[in-house]
């Protein structure tokens, strides 16, 4: 390296030649690493001579100023030379490579506030003295000059700096030069790995689980964190051994310590109970720890520690043990009931409980081993008609599903015979630490089965007797009214005549009761249709408003008899397809129930469109119906009044209300006690298709 103006490559100084590996040496010469040469003598033996100076080896070189240009040009190593005073002078390529410019001309070395602050510029100015100096390592920004004006694309940088004298041939320091080695990626990674364990010690610190790092054989505590500390009563345990720093610790424990030591394998204990004095107060307790074993190796790969995390569970452990406690009572309370009670995972199906009252319809104890896709296998179940239930449609698998049971009736073959059971099932979730489960009670109705078979045979035989007494009476009923029409006709033709002076009253009397007695029997034939399924509808178009004006004239005499005065609606048109004679005995037995239990009030019939398309209403003012007779009234034979004051079966409104459904229409009440009741009939103006 030249100074500018020194021709003569004087720049350099003898300080240079006697640095190893910098020497130039001439041809046939070997230089050694502390600069000294070999030459041979006459008799080839080696001999050492003193080096030459650099100088003079640069003598034998041509164009040697090039060569050092060449150098300080292509060297990877930042360099700058300065003045005496700190002025730069050269600068190399790898130096604004690194900066991003030269310095300005107003630069000085010996006043760059940033060495300053650091005390590296006074550390500088010992080179002009002709010392060797070397800098720490220091974050520099080219920008956080307040007197020059930094170039855009110079950047923040970590360097060390070495600074060396350049020595002119009188010996005098006139320049310095600065070698600069970027450290910027060595130091942001020691600083990152600085804060990384800052971190991981902070961490480490905190954490909410007992931690520590045993080095050795004999465990000792290399780091123990404060929650480690806590626990243990804030015993000292770093610098100390385990057994110095827990003495009561099992040797069990010490064990699961050193076998990771020797097998170099993770290990975990789980709910390990560890007796100690946790305290340091003389009292030993048991406590249930999670612990991992975690082994650390050394450079070599070798295990020389491990770090262990401790969790200290005993409160789950506790409440685990009471729900477990809890559980086992409630099985027993379970087996105490008479009721059949299952219990599946809703995640699986699979029955994870029977109650004892289960097991023993059953006849064993139910299997709780066998996987849900596997129950056709262990359990045979077919629906009322007989066929056997698939796997999917088992209750317990529909039921797990989601699909929640409501009565659902079977017949479940077991070894102990054949049940009938109604099944319900309800899903409880998760809580008190026991996770959801399907809960399936059911009832043994086998004995409620057999009842109820009994019954349908005995109402099948109650109506084959009513459709065959009603076919019997209605032939002698029918030839009994002819023949009491015909005396009628009789008597009224000679009323003066001793026959209608004598029987007049007595012929009238028995043709209305031969009329009653005809009514009940077509009532009992129509439940008796009803119940066989042989009620035949005849559609045809009827004008409705003119069937119930014909209807309430047929009940004139009657509504007479009872004080009552018929108000029927003078509406027109109202045209639907209904089966005329069953819509007549709609309106007969609505008007025949309002005289009867509203006499010496008027009666009042309504037609109108509606919201299916026609509405019909008979109201009276009567002794009313009880709001909870309301959907009673409509069944057969049942009655909202005592039949001593009021005679009949309680056929009519059953009757009625099967014909109106018949017809697609529906039939609702309203009423109070002491107010009168109002029928209200909605029919569709055609059937349904």
């Amino acid at each position: 390296m030249c100074v500018p103006g020194d021709r003569g490559g004087q720049a350099a100084g003898q300080r240079w030649t006697g640095q190893p590996g910098v020497a130039l040496l001439g041809p046939g010469s070997v230089a050694t690493r502390t600069g000294q040469q070999w030459s041979q003598d006459t008799r080839g033996r080696p001999v050492v001579t003193e080096p030459r100076s650099l100088r003079e080896q640069l003598a034998e070189v041509p164009d040697s100023l090039a060569l050092l240009e060449g150098l300080f040009t292509h060297s990877p190593v930042p360099y700058a030379v300065f003045t005496s005073d700190g002025h730069c002078l050269l600068t190399n390529p790898a130096f604004l490579a690194m900066f991003g410019a030269a310095p300005p001309p107003e630069y000085s070395l010996f006043k760059d506030e940033l060495l300053a602050q650091l005390g590296y510029a006074k550390l500088l100015q010992r080179v002009v003295s002709g010392e060797r100096v070397q800098t720490p390592v220091f974050w520099y920004n080219v920008k956080e000059l307040a007197h020059i004006r930094a170039p855009a694309e110079a950047r923040r940088i970590a360097i060390s700096c070495t600074g060396f004298p350049l020595v002119s041939s009188s010996g005098g320091v006139t320049h310095l030069a600065v070698a600069y080695k970027d450290m910027t990626a060595e130091l942001a990674a020691r600083e990152a790995a600085l804060v990384e364990r800052r971190n991981l010690l902070q961490v480490f610190t905190q954490a909410p689980v007992a931690l520590s790092v045993l080095r050795g054989y004999e465990l000792r505590y290399e780091f123990a964190n404060p929650l480690l500390q806590k626990l243990m009563g804030g015993r000292e345990l770093n610098g100390r051994t385990q057994e110095e720093a827990i003495p009561d610790l099992s040797p069990e424990l010490l064990s699961l310590h050193r076998g990771v030591l020797e097998t170099g394998e993770r290990a975990t204990a789980r709910e390990y109970p560890v007796t100690i004095d946790y305290e340091g107060a003389g009292r030993v307790e048991t406590r249930f720890w999670n612990i991992i074993f975690e082994p650390l190796r050394d450079e070599r790969g070798l295990v020389d520690g491990l770090v262990t995390l401790a969790f200290d569970v005993t409160e789950q452990v506790f409440a685990r043990q009471a729900v477990e406690s809890q559980q086992k009572w409630l099985e027993a309370v379970l087996d105490l009931m008479p009721m059949p009670v299952v219990m599946a995972d809703p995640a699986s199906g699979d029955l994870n409980f029977s109650n004892a009252a289960a097991d023993r319809l059953y006849g064993l104890h139910i299997p709780k081993d066998v996987p849900a896709t596997a129950f056709g296998d262990h359990f045979h179940v077919t629906d009322l008609e007989g066929r056997r239930l698939s796997v999917d449609e088992l209750p317990s698998n529909r039921a797990a599903r989601g699909e929640r049971l409501d009565g659902l009736e079977v017949h479940w073959h077991t070894p102990a015979g054949q049940y009938a059971l109604s099944i319900s099932s309800e899903t409880l979730p998760a809580m008190h630490g026991h996770p959801s489960v399907v809960v399936i009670p059911f009832l043994d109705i086998t004995r409620l089965k057999t009842v109820e078979q009994h019954l349908q045979e005995a109402v099948r035989a109650r109506d084959e007797f009513l459709s065959v007494a009603s076919h019997e009476l209605k032939t002698p009923l029918t030839s009994l009214g002819l023949r009491l029409q015909s005396f009628v006709r009789a008597i009224h033709a000679d009323p003066e005549s001793a026959l209608a002076q004598r029987h007049g009253r007595e012929v009238e009397a028995m043709r209305r009761q031969v009329t009653r007695l005809a009514e009940l029997v077509d009532g009992l034939l129509d439940v008796s249709r009803i119940s066989t399924g042989r009620l035949k509808l005849r559609f045809e178009p009827v004008d409705l408003p003119s069937l119930v004006r014909e209807v309430a004239m047929r009940f004139e005499l009657e509504a007479a008899r009872a004080g009552c005065e018929l108000h029927v609606t003078r509406a027109e048109g109202l045209d639907g397809v209904w089966d005329r004679l069953r819509l007549e005995q709609v309106v007969s037995n609505l008007l025949s129930n309002a005289l009867k239990y509203g006499a010496g009030a008027p009666v009042h019939i309504d037609v109108a469109p509606g919201g299916m398309g026609a509405r019909l209403w008979v109201k009276d003012r009567g002794i009313g119906i009880d709001s909870e007779a309301h959907a009673r009234i409509f069944q057969k034979f049942e009655r909202a009044v005592s039949e001593r004051n009021y005679g009949g079966m309680g056929l009519g409104l059953y009757v009625t209300r099967t014909l109106v459904e018949a017809l697609g229409g529906t039939i609702q009440v309203d009423s109070q006690p002491g107010e009168g009741a109002t029928f209200v009939v909605e029919l569709p103006l055609q059937p349904a298709r």
